[in-house]
C-alpha cells in the first residue's frame, strides 16, 4: 500500500510530519534554512521552527513532536501542540512537507513522486 501524503486544510495531532525529500536544506547556527530548489525560494526557520522541522521524519506525530518540545521548553503538550499544528499545516502550505496518516519515510514520498 502507498503512502497518502497530501496536502490538506485540517492538520490532526495524530498524523505524522515528514519533510519533503525534494529539499536541500542545514541546520546553520542552531536554525534551519531550507532551499526548494524548483521554486527558487529559501525558508528560513527560527529555534522553535527548526526543533519541529529536526524531528519531521515521519516517525512521529504531531502530538509526539508537541510532547518532545513541551520537555524542551519545560511547558505542557497541550500549551505547544496548536503552535506545532499551525506550524505544520505552514510547512505544507509551503510545499516543503507532507502530512501522512501513518509512519512515512522521505524516501517512501519520493517513491511515489508526491511533489
Amino acid at each position: 500500500m502507498e503512502p497518502q501524503a497530501e496536502k490538506t486544510s485540517h492538520v490532526t495531532s495524530e498524523q505524522y510530519l515528514v519533510r519533503s525529500p525534494f529539499l536541500a536544506w542545514r541546520i546553520i547556527e542552531g536554525e534551519a534554512v531550507i532551499i526548494s530548489p524548483q521554486e527558487r525560494e529559501l525558508h528560513h526557520l527560527n529555534e522553535v521552527g527548526t526543533e519541529i522541522w529536526r524531528v519531521a521524519d515521519g516517525s512521529r506525530t504531531l502530538r509526539q513532536i508537541a510532547q518532545e518540545l513541551s520537555q524542551i521548553y519545560e511547558i505542557t503538550p497541550e500549551e505547544v501542540l496548536p503552535d506545532v499544528l499551525a506550524f505544520a499545516q505552514e510547512l505544507v502550505d509551503k510545499g516543503v512537507a507532507f502530512l501522512c496518516d501513518h509512519p512515512t519515510s522521505e524516501d517512501e514520498i519520493e517513491e511515489i513522486g508526491v511533489n
